[in-house]
């Protein structure tokens, strides 16, 4: 079986694929087109939608991409639904033997790779309106500009900014589609076979080489 059962996530974790999928929004894009699997990588996040209290809401069942109209997958979408998969790239780190104390070295006797990442399937539908691409890029771009505003005191850039020629060109030369998710599944091997008491010296030691992301995780689930 494989993973092997003690690295297959819980539902109860799912909190946890939403933080990979929203902390590392690259993802890797895989399909198949014409008898051949198409393997690419881009940037995508939760749909955006606005509540009732004109409030920004991200819904969790449906991711937003685009690509280029010269990507092979934009062919594909402009007659058909597309099956695709997406792998999120969390954290990893290299595990030592040295990572544990002596009195644990027959728990930990032979390095790993220890990483976080998580997998979507999901069912690709293109978004033609001009109108509702125009809207899907204004939201995108606050969405990354205020992510990145929090590290910076640049004030965020806003898509009205740019010259209406720009934009119009812009979305001319992409492909717009939404991402309904149909399978979620975490591919996390985090030293779960593992005692709590090597997990967390692992964990403490993944912290002081500068991989605290991934050390906190090992503590949390």
């Amino acid at each position: 079986m494989y993973p092997a059962k003690h690295y297959q996530t819980i539902e109860e974790n799912i909190s946890h694929y939403h933080d990979i999928i929203e902390s590392n929004p690259l993802a890797t894009l895989v399909f198949s087109h014409n008898s051949e699997i198409d393997i690419s990588h881009i940037p995508c996040h939760f749909s955006i939608k606005t509540s009732n209290k004109n409030t920004e809401q991200l819904e969790r069942s449906t991711l937003t991409a685009h690509v280029s109209n010269h990507h092979p997958l934009a062919e594909v979408l402009r007659s058909s639904t597309v099956a695709l998969q997406l792998v999120f790239h969390g954290k990893d780190a290299y595990i030592s033997p040295r990572d544990v104390a002596i009195e644990n070295s027959q728990a930990q006797s032979v390095p790993t790779w220890n990483y976080a990442k998580v997998h979507v399937s999901g069912i690709a539908h293109e978004i033609k309106e001009s109108d509702d691409k125009y809207q899907y890029m204004a939201a995108s771009t606050a969405y990354f500009e205020q992510r990145l505003s929090k590290n910076s005191m640049t004030q965020p850039w806003s898509i009205e900014e740019a010259p209406a020629i720009a934009i119009e060109k812009m979305l001319n030369a992409i492909t717009i589609f939404n991402i309904t998710i149909t399978h979620l599944e975490g591919r996390f091997k985090l030293s779960q076979n593992k005692s709590k008491t090597v997990q967390k010296e692992l964990a403490e030691q993944l912290t002081t080489r500068g991989a605290q992301e991934l050390g906190q995780l090992m503590l949390a689930l």
